[in-house]
């Protein structure tokens, strides 16, 4: 599924660059100008960035379920079709095939995500009213339904003027990235669900031991396992082993909450993995299955400059949904929803906090601090 995110993130911008070569117009449904494109393929380390993360780098022009409903069900159409149609210049013959070609294939992503995926939405860059509405219509319903639009069904996802002066100066990073990826979501961290409690759960002891694999072979210690699936500890040791090769670390779990809030990088991260988990919850997940996919999907963006480990988003999510000492709020700037401390040792208000993406202190120049030790 990535890999076919990451080769649509390749073809449809291909598809925008040489739409946007042959009339400059295009520009008013793509969101992104020629001079803009040629800065994108001008400086390859940002774009791997972008186009290698496992995050679709467009967004729908549709953003709401009822422009889609007017296409499918043949209604009246909205004004925000209208709209886009009316901006569409006059194209050729060619030109207007290859848009029917490359609706089909980011309509096909959209549906093949959504029907694997729980964490769809953050990927995708929809809402879950858009969501849910797309995967109730059939396939061929929709494909038939597209086939009469006459202009591109997806957009340049990053319109923010920051990220275009972070990408031509090569200062992207995977923590910025993460940034621009949670602003240009409709879905808040701060609107989703977070108090599901493992004791509201009923798994039996087979499902508890699945899980309990999955989270220990993405690095969880054998004893957070076995306190989480209540699974012997003698066992849970074992199956570490038979992955790693190596005893479970020993020593104590991660107590401190100022350390998700004390450096721009792990507040980025930290932000990103409780929006990804809250998108689990909220799409209709359990717990060990929001901690899992989360920690597969950190995993994939940030490689080796991972700092939440699992059991690290383990400890993280669970004091969020007992107590108030971390929430999340928006950025005063671009409202972003991030982590804030709310504790006796630091309290940040929402009317004064500026995020890091905003701040600019996600850059290259800040990478020394990124490499600190992580605990």
């Amino acid at each position: 599924m990535i890999e076919k995110i990451q080769r649509t993130n390749y073809s449809l911008t291909d598809f925008m660059q040489i739409a946007l070569s042959e009339n400059a117009a295009m520009e008013r449904v793509l969101a992104v100008s020629m001079p803009d494109m040629m800065i994108f393929r001008k400086h390859a380390s940002p774009m791997a960035a972008i186009m290698n993360m496992p995050f679709v780098a467009l967004a729908p022009v549709l953003d709401d379920a009822r422009d889609w409903k007017s296409i499918v069900e043949g209604l009246t159409h909205s004004a925000k079709v209208d709209q886009l149609s009316f901006a569409m210049p006059l194209i050729d013959r060619v030109t207007a095939n290859d848009i029917f070609h490359y609706n089909k294939d980011y309509v096909k992503l959209l549906m093949d995500v959504m029907h694997m995926s729980l964490l769809a939405v953050p990927l995708l860059g929809l809402s879950f009213e858009l969501a849910a509405y797309l995967k109730s219509v059939p396939i061929g319903q929709l494909e038939t339904a597209i086939a009469k639009i006459k202009f591109p069904l997806f957009r340049w996802r990053f319109s923010d003027k920051n990220f275009w002066q972070e990408y031509s100066a090569n200062f992207l990073t995977e923590e910025s990235v993460g940034h621009y990826l949670m602003q240009t979501s409709p879905v808040r961290s701060g609107d989703l669900p977070y108090q599901t409690v493992w004791t509201s759960l009923r798994i039996d002891r087979v499902t508890k031991e699945v899980y309990a694999r999955a989270m220990m072979k993405q690095g969880c210690r054998s004893s957070t396992a076995s306190n989480l699936f209540d699974i012997h500890p003698t066992k849970t040791r074992l199956i570490y082993k038979e992955y790693h090769g190596v005893k479970s670390p020993s020593g104590n779990n991660p107590t401190s909450l100022t350390w998700y809030v004390d450096q721009p990088v792990r507040r980025v991260q930290a932000s990103m993995y409780t929006w990804l988990y809250r998108s689990v919850l909220r799409s209709g997940g359990n717990v060990p299955e929001a901690l899992i996919a989360t920690n597969d999907l950190m995993a994939k963006t940030f490689g080796k400059n991972l700092l939440i480990s699992a059991d690290r988003g383990n400890h993280l999510t669970r004091r969020m949904a007992r107590d108030s000492l971390l929430r999340t709020g928006p950025c005063r700037s671009c409202g972003t929803h991030y982590i804030l401390a709310n504790g006796e040792d630091k309290i940040e208000l929402e009317h004064k906090f500026t995020c890091p993406g905003c701040q600019l202190t996600l850059t290259t120049k800040f990478q020394a601090a990124k490499r600190k030790v992580k605990s």
